[in-house]
């Protein structure tokens, strides 16, 4: 293949034996979803490409992977700046599904509304106001993130426990329309289902939302995700009292 291969923000993590994998039972996680179909809780649309090249897939990959979670659990959608978490972890030309994953686990999210994007890659990738920094602090006092990484042969399996990250070829396709692996892995997206062929569907954020794809696909360091709320600390009064009145100094 002679055409130049764009690379839309993947970055290959390095695996070591500390890594969290499906099984193990270091992360806990759990069967939430026993058809593996997560298409009912997908989240709005949201394009990392819309006027500047980010390089955030794998941001946007992750959040969007966390906001079904968030659906499924709680009802309601929430919409997280990938911003946010793009430049919180540090993503320059793209980076890898682990650092941004810990970068969630760690730093938190918070609401496109506050953060939201922009256009001029400069001001996108413009040092975060400590106010926001704070406020994905104050997202981890009610939320806990987690992620474990999978294997092929665990998909279907995976998929019952979360939406899965996986590294993809974008974009070719075959005669009847199905996005096939060409040899490198260059973008990151979210596996929500295997459709009645047998075919997985994953969720874009660059163009189009649901693609599918070719059976027996060949996905990248394939990645589960967990969303727990923690249960709410009972507080004094006199605490009570006192977080009142720190919150009319914000």
């Amino acid at each position: 293949m002679n055409k130049q291969i764009k690379n839309f923000g993947f970055i290959e993590p390095e695996i070591v034996p500390e890594d969290f994998w499906l099984g193990s039972g270091k992360l806990g996680s759990i069967v939430l979803n026993e058809k593996g179909d997560w298409r009912e809780w997908l989240p709005i649309m949201e394009k990392q490409n819309q006027g500047n090249e980010t390089s955030c897939c794998v941001s946007f990959g992750t959040l969007s992977a966390l906001e079904i979670l968030h659906k499924f659990h709680f009802e309601t959608e929430p919409n997280y700046s990938d911003r946010f978490l793009c430049k919180m972890s540090d993503t320059d030309n793209g980076n890898t599904p682990k650092k941004v994953a810990d970068t969630a686990r760690h730093s938190g999210c918070v609401p496109e509304k506050e953060y939201p994007f922009v256009i001029p890659l400069d001001e996108f990738f413009q040092d975060i106001p400590q106010k926001l920094i704070d406020m994905g602090i104050d997202w981890l006092k009610d939320f806990e993130v987690g992620y474990e990484y999978t294997t092929k042969e665990q998909l279907k399996e995976a998929l019952k426990r979360s939406p899965v990250g996986v590294a993809v070829s974008a974009w070719e396709q075959n005669d009847k329309g199905e996005y096939v692996y060409f040899g490198t892995w260059n973008h990151w997206c979210v596996l929500v289902a295997y459709d009645e062929q047998d075919r997985p569907i994953i969720w874009d954020s660059y163009d189009a939302g649901l693609k599918t794809l070719v059976k027996d696909y060949n996905f990248g360091f394939p990645q589960i995700y967990t969303l727990n709320k923690k249960k709410e600390e009972k507080r004094s009064w006199w605490q009570r009292f006192i977080n009142w009145i720190k919150s009319l100094f914000v």
